[in-house]
């Protein structure tokens, strides 16, 4: 019984109150901030709320091609309005804003400068775990101070010390520079 009477009782309050914002029909875009709608019948001229035109020539035809000819839902802010269009609720003050049509002057109308950012692994690995340098192919890079391959030793029955065949290539050569971390301020 306290639920049937707390429902009429929220459905009452809700029909009682007063509506913020009201669905219209755009007639026409007058220029980059001001706007001609229909209301029931009555053409009424109503200005975007909470921006500056930077731009006037883009920000008018951003009106047209996203609210020209289309319902919207204005909210009323003082004598200006907040427009959000039908069906999909974009909020065309704000657009004006992101697209660099206008500059925002009321709070809210700008969206939030905030880079949202998914870190995948572990932020303090370890405390003893030294960090190892990586190249950008996913391999890790050998450290300036790891020794470099000892030089094969000559086989008994091979007189000569040239090298040859496809082992020779592969060898590493002694003037060779390991390819570790550079120091701050050097170049290669």
């Amino acid at each position: 019984m306290k639920r049937i009477i707390l429902i009429i009782t929220l459905a009452l309050s809700a029909l009682c109150l007063p509506a913020n914002a009201a669905m219209v029909r755009v007639v026409s875009i007058d220029n980059g901030r001001t706007i001609t709608i229909d209301d029931h019948g009555t053409r009424t001229t109503v200005r975007l709320a909470g921006v500056t035109i930077t731009d006037e020539l883009h920000a008018r035809e951003m009106l047209r091609w996203t609210i020209g000819d289309a319902w919207v839902m204005l909210e009323r802010n003082g004598d200006d309005v907040l427009v959000y269009r039908s069906p999909d609720a974009l909020f065309i003050n704000r657009e004006l804003v992101v697209r660099g049509f206008a500059r925002a002057t009321l709070a809210g109308i700008e969206p939030e400068h905030r880079l949202d950012v998914t870190y995948l692994g572990e932020v303090n690995p370890g405390s003893n775990a030294a960090p190892q340098s990586r190249s950008g192919t996913g391999t890790r890079r050998r450290s300036a101070t790891a020794p470099t391959p000892a030089p094969a030793a000559r086989s008994p029955r091979s007189p000569s010390s040239v090298r040859s065949g496809p082992a020779a290539s592969r060898a590493p050569k002694p003037e060779a520079r390991s390819r570790g971390p550079r120091p701050p301020g050097s170049s290669r």
